[in-house]
């Protein structure tokens, strides 16, 4: 149940799960697709476009009984560089932390390249190098030594609104 008060808008709180802060403008909807959530029957709320003195504007997604692997923790540090995680526990921040990129990601995005060894042999599970440059994040293959941006990877991979 929400309730206004004083210009704010007051969510209901979680009991246990996960709040993602600090996403990107326009990349929640890209989290609840990667991570499959609108499958799943969590109590999910989000917000699109909030104002942040911060960052101007954000997103935020809260999310009841998950918990990030550290696997996930590193997918979604490649659509949300600049996000906190804050895991809940009996309505309490029990940890938060910001979310780094990481030097390299196995087996979650598939490499844009169609003659790239990972789509035809078996046992090559996709792997990127991770790195910015100019500010962008930049992946590189381990197989076939192509540099994409992160939207072209993460484009490729169906997730298609990524800035």
């Amino acid at each position: 149940m929400s309730e206004t008060t004083n210009d704010k808008l007051l969510v209901e709180a979680i009991a246990n799960g996960t709040v993602i802060d600090h996403i990107a403008p326009g990349q929640a909807m890209n989290i609840l697709r990667l991570f499959n959530f609108l499958g799943k029957h969590n109590h999910i709320t989000v917000g699109f476009n909030l104002r942040s003195s911060d960052m101007g504007y954000k997103d935020i997604i809260k999310i009841s009984d998950v918990t990030f692997s550290p696997s996930e923790t590193e997918q979604l540090a490649i659509l949300a560089p600049d996000a906190t995680v804050n895991s809940i526990q009996d309505f309490k921040v029990v940890d938060k932390y910001n979310l780094r990129l990481p030097s390299e990601i196995k087996g979650a995005f598939n490499c844009p390249n169609s003659n790239c060894i990972t789509h035809v042999e078996k046992g090559a599970t996709p792997r990127f190098r991770i790195f910015k440059d100019e500010g962008k994040v930049m992946m590189r293959c381990h197989y076939c030594e192509r540099v994409f941006a992160r939207k072209v990877v993460l484009s490729h991979n169906d997730l298609a609104n990524i800035k």
